[in-house]
Order: C-alpha cells, then sequence, then structure tokens
C-alpha cells in the first residue's frame, strides 16, 4: 500500500508535469515547420518535451488519485471494523441490553454512528433489539449466535 503522502506528490507531480508539456505544446505548435530544415527537430522536440510530459503527467494524476481513493477506502473500513469491534465489546459487556446513548457514551465515535452501526448489526442478527416500557431501543447480545 503506498503511503497517502506520495500519493499528494505524485498528484501535484502530475499537475505540474502536465501544466509543462501543455505550455510548450502550445508555444512550439505554432512555430512547427516554419523553418523548412527544422521540422523533424521540431517534431522531436514536440514529442520529447511536450506530448511525453503531458501523458506522463496525466498518467501520474490518474495513480495518485487512484492511491488517494484507495487509502480513504481501506481507512473507512478500518474506522467501520474498530466501530463495529467497540460496539460488539460495549453489548457484549452489558449482556442486560445498552442503548444506542450508553454505547455512544462508551465509544469514540458519535451517537448517529453508533445508532447506524447498531441498526445494522440488528439487521445483521448479530444483536437483538427490544422497547423497553419507558420506549427506548435496548440491543442485547445475540443468544442464537
Amino acid at each position: 500500500m503506498i503511503h497517502p503522502l506520495l500519493a499528494r506528490f505524485a498528484l501535484v507531480g502530475g499537475i505540474i508535469l502536465s501544466l509543462i508539456g501543455v505550455f510548450y505544446t502550445i508555444g512550439l505548435f505554432p512555430q512547427l515547420g516554419v523553418a523548412s530544415g527544422r521540422r523533424m527537430v521540431d517534431v522531436i522536440g514536440l514529442l520529447a518535451l511536450g506530448i511525453l510530459p503531458l501523458g506522463l503527467g496525466l498518467g501520474a494524476i490518474w495513480y495518485g488519485k487512484s492511491r488517494l481513493a484507495q487509502a480513504k477506502k481501506t481507512a473507512k473500513a478500518q474506522r467501520d471494523a474498530s466501530l463495529e469491534q467497540t460496539i460488539v465489546q460495549a453489548i457484549r459487556s452489558r449482556p442486560q441490553g445498552i442503548t444506542a446513548q450508553d454505547c455512544a457514551v462508551l465509544t469514540p465515535f458519535s451517537l448517529s454512528e453508533v445508532e447506524a452501526k447498531l441498526s445494522d448489526l440488528h439487521l445483521d442478527g448479530r444483536v437483538e433489539m427490544e422497547v423497553t416500557e419507558q420506549g427506548h431501543l435496548v440491543y442485547k447480545p445475540n443468544t442464537l449466535r
């Protein structure tokens, strides 16, 4: 896995290379073939200093963006797994049941994140959900699993 900082460097380097290629191409293209004896030199210069940096720059931008997206996806998956593990531990520590608010207090995550994950865990059948006489939702470990 590539470090996100290197992916950002690839993005910045790609942008710089692309700009160099674009500006060189724009600057050389109108002069292409003006002097008949330099036509081949101009074409080689256009390819080497214009088109090649532009292509390499665009490739670096694509690479950097894809690696940053991959790093973001991995971080989200790790955070989601940590949230799930923390909630399951909190539920197992209180077999009589726990509310989403109590669970959020025991974890470093927000109430909305905890509620969403508890709902997912209930839909997956990993926890049971009951409504108390006061109307509170209480989550308990699933005894069937």
